[in-house]
Order: C-alpha cells, then sequence, then structure tokens
C-alpha cells in the first residue's frame, strides 16, 4: 500500500470525513484489521481563510505547497488536497510534492460520467473561491463535457455563510440540510440533471438533504480514487 500525504485542516471537518472514508475503504478492499497508511499535514483554516477572503492567494497557496513538501518528507507517495477549495493550488501542490495528485475535479467528473452517462447539465454547489478558480469549468466542464449550472452571486453567499460558519465548525444541523436542498432544487429548476456537492463540508447537510435529481458527493468520490491509488501496484 502506497503511502498518500493528506493535506487537511481546510476545515478540520472535512479531513475528519475523509480519514473516515479512507479507512473504511482499505478496510473494504483488503479486510482484517487493514488501515489506511496516511501521513496527514494539517493546517489552521483560519490563516488559509483569511488569506483568500484578503485577496492573498498566493499566501495560501505558499501555505499549501509548504504542507505537500512536508508530506512528501514524511514519506508520501502520492498527495491529496482533502478540501475542494484548495484544488485552486492543485498543479503547484502536485510539483511542490513531486509525486502524483488525485484530483477531486477530475475523479468526480469521471465518476459522473461513468454513473449517469447520458447527464449532460451538471450542477455544482461550492465555496465562491472554487467556483472563481478555473479548475470545476477546466476539467468537469472542458475535460469531462458537462455544461455547468452554477449558484447566483446570493446563493453563493448563502453557501459561504454556511460552509464557513456552522459547517466548517463542525456545527451541522437540519438548517443546513435545508438551505443545501433548497439550492440543489433551485440548480434543478435551471436545467441541472445532477448536482455536484463540491465543498467537502456540505458532505454533513446530507442527512436532511432531498433533491429532485440525482447528488454526487465529491468528497466520497475522491476518497475512492486516493484508496485506488493508494492499492494501485
Amino acid at each position: 500500500m502506497k503511502v498518500a500525504g493528506l493535506i487537511g485542516g481546510v476545515a478540520w471537518p472535512s479531513t475528519l470525513g475523509y480519514y473516515k472514508l479512507l479507512n473504511e475503504g482499505v478496510q473494504r478492499e483488503l479486510g482484517g484489521l487493514h488501515s489506511a497508511r496516511c501521513v496527514i499535514v494539517s493546517l489552521d483554516f483560519a490563516c488559509i481563510h483569511a488569506a483568500m477572503a484578503a485577496g492573498r492567494p498566493a499566501d495560501a497557496r505558499a501555505q499549501m505547497e509548504t504542507a505537500a513538501r512536508q508530506a512528501r518528507a514524511a514519506g508520501a507517495e502520492l498527495i491529496a488536497i482533502l478540501a475542494n477549495t484548495g484544488h485552486f493550488a492543485a498543479d503547484e501542490v502536485q510539483a511542490a510534492a513531486g509525486v502524483p495528485l488525485v484530483h477531486v475535479a477530475r475523479e468526480t467528473g469521471d465518476a459522473v460520467a461513468a454513473e449517469q452517462p447520458g447527464l449532460r447539465r451538471l450542477g455544482v454547489l461550492a465555496t465562491s473561491f472554487a467556483l472563481d478558480a478555473p479548475f470545476f469549468g477546466r476539467l468537469l466542464g472542458e475535460g469531462a463535457g458537462f455544461e455547468l449550472v452554477l449558484p447566483d452571486a446570493a446563493q453563493r453567499r448563502t453557501l459561504d455563510a454556511a460552509i464557513f460558519g456552522p459547517l466548517a465548525r463542525g456545527e451541522a444541523s437540519r438548517d443546513e440540510g435545508l438551505m443545501v436542498s433548497t439550492l440543489c432544487n433551485a440548480l434543478v429548476a435551471r436545467g441541472a440533471e445532477g448536482v455536484v456537492l463540491g465543498c467537502s463540508e456540505l458532505s454533513y447537510a446530507r442527512p436532511w438533504l432531498r433533491c429532485r435529481a440525482p447528488v454526487f458527493d465529491a468528497t466520497e468520490i475522491h476518497a475512492r480514487a486516493i484508496v485506488r491509488e493508494m492499492l494501485r501496484a
């Protein structure tokens, strides 16, 4: 089993969810008492968020590049960013680590296409930082061939308030679930044939989620892909 270098802490509930999924995936594949071999470099999300909010993405990117080098020095043989938003720096993180990176948007596009081959219009719920970055459009749109249906400005503000508020603090509740349901169905009303939960914290709203179209959890898809690459000969 390869050692996965995991850049986490952005925010901590995301890392907690990934750690559970990775270990469950390894145990499911190998059985017995097997668990995931991994190195977690956990960042202080307050510092990352402050840099992004102040329009200094280079500062946030530098912190993630340092984390990637630390993970590689600790023995990582592949790298993964445990947050959709953090993938704005995916290319730089992979270069800093010097090992393959498992990209959440690429894996999500492949998974949706395989599961729903006739689906063409794909809604995406994510932070404003992630939606403003080019990676969703490049890998889900141009790369996977989906027409993306994205939240409008007011809906992005609503999402950001929940993600960077209660969800990032590990305080998911029915209120967040209802909000995510409303936004999912708003995208469906605009023609989305499926909706991607493109933020790891949104996974915690799923117990209350009700959507009129298929929902694809990018975190679960990404975790499966990380396990696949860890176990690849």
